[in-house]
């Protein structure tokens, strides 16, 4: 069974570990610690953003927008979850040394990390989690406002990453 271990405001384990059935329910979460979660921008070298479209028979955002990503699971890092849950919805596999800090941020109970990586991802090659996904695309930037998604909290901190170029 999948465990996660909790963090703190900071994103430092606190030793405390909950079930994946437990972390579903945020009451679970005790004061002052978070579930982390990690994301996975990747841009492509026009400067758009492949997204994934969540299976509308998700629990959690159905067919919203989102990136790669999900909870870190307990002896992993942010960084290592990030490339596991890319490999598991896209079948994309990325490497270490690609992905640079994005962001970090916390909401409720929940403690994101996001990480960008320039790549170029053929579309027609990604393996899609079917139980997860339902589609993958590239869109740019100016088009992620108006997207129904599922957070977009690091769209600044990416805007500033694109303009540096």
């Amino acid at each position: 069974m999948e465990k996660h271990e909790l963090v703190d405001i900071n994103g430092n384990k606190t030793g405390k570990i909950l079930t994946h059935i437990e972390a579903r329910d945020i009451n679970n979460v005790p004061n002052g610690c978070y579930i982390s979660v990690v994301g996975v921008v990747i841009i492509n070298e026009n400067d758009e953003i492949l997204l994934q479209k969540r299976s509308r028979f998700k629990r959690a955002n159905p067919s919203k927008w989102g990136i790669c990503g999900g909870k870190v699971d307990l002896g992993e890092t942010p960084l290592e979850a990030g490339i596991r849950e890319t490999l598991e919805e896209i079948g994309i596999r990325l490497n270490k040394e690609d992905l640079n800090f994005l962001s970090m941020d916390t909401n409720e109970k929940t403690h994101f990390t996001v990480y960008y990586v320039r790549q170029d991802v053929d579309i027609d090659k990604c393996k899609l989690q079917e139980e997860e996904l339902e589609e993958v695309k590239y869109f740019k930037i100016e088009e992620l406002q108006d997207l129904d998604n599922e957070g977009f909290e690091w769209l600044d901190n990416l805007n500033k990453v694109i303009e540096r170029k």
